[in-house]
């Protein structure tokens, strides 16, 4: 029953929360929760994530996540890697903080939101730039195709997301884009693009390739946040799914989740690249080495959405912003 009471205010939750999608505004929902007891303030249950949600792995429609496998191995839920977060690594990471926010043309942008409260929290100096989301755009692949088939999948669907999201499966990424398509990758780059379009994600190029003379794979890291919320809020059909599938990943050990604490549930999708690609800023070819991280993680009865745009060719930058970030805002130690 408790459930069925959840499940009916979620829905007018977010029948009113969708008018304002794209916007930045504070929802009349934020509430506290407590984490030792699964129970938020107003006694409704929390299942939007791991610590609140024991049936956390299991999709909508009866399938359980762990119950299906990526590279030979069963998916499990992701965890912050516990590296120890030293006093010199904390004066690297407020120096880095610091260079964000005084360099507008620095290598690493960012931008963080309580996902709770539908509120950024932190964020760079040009956090509203486009830069190049190498696999972090496959994101928005998996939500468009969520979104046109109305948040079904087939088996075969779903095991192509997984290992698209899991483990960065390239292969996966062109198949789905196709298959937006109908089998053409130029219409499934045009259903993409009015997605997030219809999202209010104005700038975001979120398909792989060139649709006609538009480059694609631009992300920005302040409409990224804003995709994170979405997902957390289930503002499309089927977002449920790809938000729990994120929470699955693999990549990142080195990077965002390198300085979370081990107790620490996080989701996300990483992405790299090293080549020359064209600059969203100016249409020119130049040279990139990204090492993207997008994560959601559930600390202190908050949920946080973090977007880190890196182009600097190490894994280091992700990290320190990760594991300084989460205990700035998040209160940990």
């Amino acid at each position: 029953m408790a459930k069925l009471l959840w499940l009916s205010m979620f829905s007018l939750a977010v029948a009113f929360s969708q008018a304002g999608c794209g916007q930045n505004f504070e929802t009349p929902t934020d509430r506290a929760s407590d984490v030792n007891n699964g129970e938020s303030t107003d006694g409704l249950t929390d299942y939007s994530n791991p610590v609140l949600d024991p049936q956390f792995s299991k999709l909508p429609d009866g399938r359980d996540l762990s119950s299906l496998s990526v590279s030979g191995t069963k998916l499990s839920l992701t965890r912050g890697t516990g590296t120890a977060f030293t006093s010199s690594v904390r004066a690297d990471y407020e120096a880095l903080k610091r260079a964000t926010q005084t360099d507008p043309n620095h290598k690493v942008q960012w931008t963080l939101m309580d996902l709770s409260s539908h509120r950024v929290l932190d964020r760079s100096l040009s956090a509203h730039k486009k830069l190049f989301g190498a696999s972090s755009s496959k994101i928005y692949v998996g939500a468009a195709l969520l979104d046109k088939q109305k948040g079904t999948l087939s088996a075969s669907q779903l095991q192509l997301m997984a290992n698209m999201l899991v483990v960065s499966s390239n292969e996966a990424w062109t198949e789905l884009q196709s298959q937006i398509g109908g089998g053409d990758s130029n219409e499934g780059r045009e259903y993409i693009h009015q997605f997030t379009q219809r999202m209010g994600y104005k700038n975001t190029r979120g398909f792989q390739g060139y649709w006609g003379s538009i480059h694609g794979n631009e992300l920005i890291p302040d409409e990224s946040v804003e995709m994170l919320y979405d997902l957390y809020r289930g503002a499309f059909a089927g977002a449920e799914i790809e938000w729990k599938l994120m929470h699955t990943c693999r990549t990142g050990a080195s990077r965002g989740l390198k300085y979370i604490p081990s107790n620490v549930y996080v989701g996300g999708k990483t992405g790299t690249y090293d080549g020359s690609t064209e600059n969203p800023e100016t249409g020119a070819s130049y040279n990139v080495a990204v090492r993207n991280h997008l994560l959601v993680f559930y600390v202190g009865g908050r949920q946080y959405g973090l977007a880190i745009l890196a182009n600097t060719g190490t894994d280091q930058s992700a990290a320190l912003m990760a594991g300084g970030l989460i205990r700035e805002y998040g209160g940990l130690q």
